[in-house]
């Protein structure tokens, strides 16, 4: 596998146009193959295979998914952060506040159910949980190996959080930064990751989005820079801003009253046909 991941690296190193240069103002556009499998909060798997365009300017930065449509939009000069679903018309809308106090909301309700709970195998599973969450008792040791191309990070000796092969040739500031920005890693693991000294190129990545732990599995397929406008880390037009399933609570149902019905006792001539030239009446 490794001699692989050096092939494509050389490979890309002869070539201008499959790894760009070192990016200026304008940005870095990504594209890359992923497999990435979501967990939620109580253990919920879905797995999907897609085509990624990234976008990356500073503290701009958009995943643009070239299979399904779905768009992630962070801004963290704004502070912000969009999920849209073109082909449904609808997005969601969060500052990092709000999606970091939403995150906390349902955190605290799995510590209250491990709080009823010692001494069983449920607060153990429920610890797993909040441990996949990257919410533990003490600050976690954080590690990052380099063995050439190759980085690893490792939480408490155990828990990876990203294997990756670097292209060291080309750099592109804003990925992990604008992810890590929403809470995505564990403050430390943040810090550590500006450590990486390159583009991620292959590998996994392991990290939090709303109440989703996602793994990614991913390879680079190429990599350009040009000038990106702020148009494209905007929402579509016409779209309508709907709660984000599994994140928030949905929207209140409401129920109409019917009319009142009146009472009748007349059922049976209800049901008889009425007489040509109209109803007759009884003497």
């Amino acid at each position: 596998m490794r001699v692989a991941v050096l092939s494509i690296l050389v490979l890309a190193a002869g070539d201008p146009d499959a790894i760009g240069q070192a990016p200026g103002a304008g940005g870095v556009v990504v594209e890359r193959t992923v497999k990435r499998t979501s967990i939620d909060w109580l253990g919920r798997r879905q797995e999907l295979q897609r085509k990624e365009r990234l976008l990356i300017r500073g503290g701009a930065f958009a995943i643009l998914d070239l299979t399904f449509g779905e768009r992630l939009i962070i801004r963290t000069d704004r502070k912000r952060i969009w999920q849209a679903d073109p082909q449904a018309r609808t997005y969601a809308e969060f500052s990092f506040d709000e999606a970091a106090a939403c995150r906390k909301a349902s955190l605290d309700q799995i510590r209250a159910a491990k709080a009823r709970v010692p001494g069983t195998t449920d607060e153990k599973e429920l610890d797993e949980i909040l441990q996949g969450f990257d919410q533990f008792a003490s600050p976690p040791s954080v590690e990052l190996k380099s063995t050439g191309p190759q980085r690893e990070l490792l939480l408490n000796g155990d828990r990876i959080r990203l294997s990756v092969a670097i292209n060291d040739q080309v750099q592109a500031p804003g990925w992990l930064e604008a992810l890590s920005a929403t809470g995505a890693f564990h403050p430390l693991v943040a810090e550590k990751l500006k450590e990486l000294g390159g583009l991620p190129a292959k590998g996994t990545i392991r990290y939090v989005l709303f109440l989703d732990r996602i793994v990614e599995q991913f390879e680079v397929t190429s990599v350009q820079t040009r000038d990106i406008a702020d148009a494209e880390f905007d929402l579509p037009p016409g779209l309508v801003r709907t709660p984000l399933r599994g994140f928030e609570p949905p929207v209140a149902r409401t129920f109409s009253v019917p009319p009142p019905l009146k009472a009748s006792f007349k059922e049976d001539e209800g049901d008889r046909p009425k007489p040509e030239g109209g109803e007759k009446k009884d003497k």
